[in-house]
């Protein structure tokens, strides 16, 4: 397959609401879980709120974010008296193990990876970086910029120059694309050409052909 636009030769992707996400929102996750136990909405509600006014620095390794997230659901597990829900909601709710691909995305990555290369650029705690592999398509990328790995976030520029040095990319043989918008304003402001997708309008496939990548 020839590429169809010479100009460019890295393509860079934000991760969850493009290339994979939970088709069950987090909130969802836990009521679904809890209402199953038997518990009233409005108890979980009241709970969720109450875990919310948890306190999320910046987290950049597992185990912080282990601790962020135990402490979350701890929160859930006391307000409905019972603790030894915490883990599970960790478990079942974490929302790295609930992601999915989506539909074309296996088929998108197969053509690309054969004349671009892939990258990526996502705000992400460090468990974002498990989900390649559970996914199985890590092999794809020349390198996976999270936010948590590089104290930096979109739209900062400071993410898109980590990620184009990390390929040996320029700006102009660069696209970006990304489900929010100030996210592909930040890539352009950096001079990247930035691709906003819009999964409930398209997907990434069409998405491609129309910028005359694919």
């Amino acid at each position: 397959m020839e590429k169809s636009n010479s100009s460019i030769k890295f393509i860079f992707f934000d991760a969850g609401g493009v290339l994979f996400d939970t088709f069950q929102k987090g909130d969802d996750r836990i009521r679904n879980l809890l209402t199953a136990r038997g518990y009233q909405i409005e108890a979980i509600n009241k709970a969720i709120r109450k875990a919310k006014e948890q306190k999320l620095s910046f987290i950049t390794n597992w185990e912080e974010e282990e601790q962020y997230y135990k402490r979350f659901y701890g929160a859930i597990a006391e307000e409905l008296g019972e603790d030894e829900l915490t883990n599970e909601l960790l478990f079942f709710a974490h929302y790295a193990a609930q992601c999915e691909l989506f539909p074309e995305v296996k088929e998108v990555l197969d053509l690309l990876s054969k004349n671009y290369r892939l990258g990526v650029i996502s705000n992400a705690m460090p468990s974002m970086d498990w989900i390649f592999d559970k996914l199985n398509i890590r092999k794809y990328f020349d390198g996976i910029i999270l936010s948590a790995f590089v104290n930096a976030e979109k739209p900062d520029e400071t993410i898109y120059h980590t990620a184009l040095n990390k390929l040996g990319a320029t700006v102009n043989e660069s696209i970006f694309i990304d489900d929010i918008i100030k996210n592909v304003q930040g890539a352009e402001q950096v001079g990247i050409k930035g691709v906003h997708l819009n999964r409930a309008e398209t997907n990434l496939l069409e998405v491609l052909i129309e910028e005359n990548i694919l």
